[in-house]
């Protein structure tokens, strides 16, 4: 059986998912890449998810 132990989500704004998956899920914060504008929170199981600030969000798409 195949485990996953990461995955990254493109975020609109970094600081306000991290908070929402601290506060709201309870994940951990396990680090953060300031300069990358990326945080990782993880589970009780040790699953992490990358939180990465993507311009225009998820999806990718910048404003016009």
């Amino acid at each position: 059986m195949i485990k996953l132990d990461h995955l990254t989500i493109a975020v609109s704004d970094c600081e306000k998912s991290r908070d929402w998956y601290v506060e709201t899920l309870g994940l951990k914060l396990e680090f953060e890449i300031p300069e990358r504008r990326t945080s990782a929170v993880q589970d009780e199981f040790g699953f992490t998810l990358f939180l990465a600030e993507t311009p225009g969000g998820p999806g990718g798409r910048a404003a016009s």
